[in-house]
């Protein structure tokens, strides 16, 4: 069966052409399963290089660990067909996709992309979603229309969340009533629903902030993609729960066996700088003169340096055998001193 809503001139038939690792299951009683079109938005900035459906269907597969995207529809205002943005149909209306959680058998999931907590949406996306519920509509495809946080348990969900201009807010309160409402606090405690992983509870760090690492550390022992429906995991108690263990800091120059003078040094320079580097390279048996005194090191960056900062270069750096010391040769020299433990 064809439906109105595929014969909308900016829609794309994606099915079957997305990354996928299995099938969704069907709905139980097919389309007719569906009161609900569910609206979302992407919680990515239109401006993003991950803001297109590959990419969202790499996360939700590969990341997710589900069958395939989580969007039946979405609607890509990057993508302009025919003046509007273009609608992808990205997996059969009859199957039980993963994006609302235990209301998946009654959900139609449409995704405009883009994070409107801060983008605007544009004109062309605007046409589309009015098009796509219009068609929706006419096909019979659901009886109501609801933003994702307006679902059974997702009330703190920041989707879809829009911060469009006033005239818009007036056209989304007829397609999506609950979309202007600010998300509520995470519960405390939240029940585990169908397609939930911790990776999709977070999402964009979460609400509240909370992220992945959070999770997981508030729930020791819950294995992150195995979650179980009716499982209950700590959401709100589990903000700032893991704490990143400060870096040891790095350790000025001064500190090392052989400090590395910084800038640029060649053949002419004399000081301090060029007694570092000379020594540096003769720990390295790069000796700007073995027959000389302490091995040429004498704070004079004459031939014999230059020769030993190219013979340096010539094994390290080789695209840059020209007997400057610069960055490229500092930052080889320091690494090759780091290996031999100095």
């Amino acid at each position: 069966m064809t439906y109105k809503f595929q014969q909308l001139p900016q829609l794309v038939d994606k099915r079957g052409k997305l990354p996928s690792k299995g099938s969704y299951n069907k709905r139980a009683n097919g389309v007719k399963s569906i009161t609900t079109r569910v609206w979302h938005h992407s919680l990515t900035k239109l401006s993003a290089g991950g803001s297109n459906i590959v990419s969202f269907a790499n996360f939700h597969v590969g990341t997710n660990g589900w069958p395939e995207i989580a969007y039946h529809l979405i609607i890509d205002p990057n993508t302009i067909i025919n003046g509007k943005a273009a609608i992808y149909y990205c997996v059969d209306i009859s199957k039980r996709s993963y994006h609302v959680g235990n209301s998946n058998t009654i959900g139609l999931g449409i995704c405009v992309i883009g994070d409107y907590r801060t983008d605007k949406l544009s004109v062309a996306a605007i046409a589309s979603i009015i098009d796509l519920r219009n068609a929706l509509i006419k096909d019979g495809i659901g009886k109501y229309d609801k933003s994702h946080n307006e679902m059974p348990g997702y009330s703190w969900k920041a989707c879809c969340v829009y911060d469009y201009n006033k005239a818009f807010k007036d056209i989304l309160e007829t397609i999506a009533p609950g979309a202007n409402q600010k998300p509520s606090l995470p519960p405390d405690l939240y029940t585990i629903q169908e397609g939930d992983t911790f990776w999709s509870i977070a999402e964009k760090d979460g609400p509240a902030g909370i992220t992945v690492n959070d999770l997981i550390a508030a729930n020791p022992g819950v294995e992150p993609t195995k979650l179980k429906v009716g499982q209950t995991i700590k959401l709100g108690k589990a903000q700032h729960a893991y704490t990143l263990e400060p870096e040891i800091p790095k350790q000025p120059q001064s500190a090392y066996q052989y400090p590395l003078p910084s800038g640029v040094l060649k053949k002419g320079a004399r000081g301090e700088s060029v007694r570092q580097l000379q020594s540096a390279l003769a720990a390295l048996h790069f000796y700007p003169n073995k027959n000389a005194k302490n091995n040429g090191v004498d704070g004079v960056y004459g031939n014999d340096t230059a020769d030993a900062v190219r013979r340096f270069q010539s094994v390290y750096v080789p695209r840059q055998v020209d007997g400057v010391y610069g960055a490229n040769t500092k930052s080889k020299l320091k690494a090759v001193l780091k290996s031999k433990g100095y």
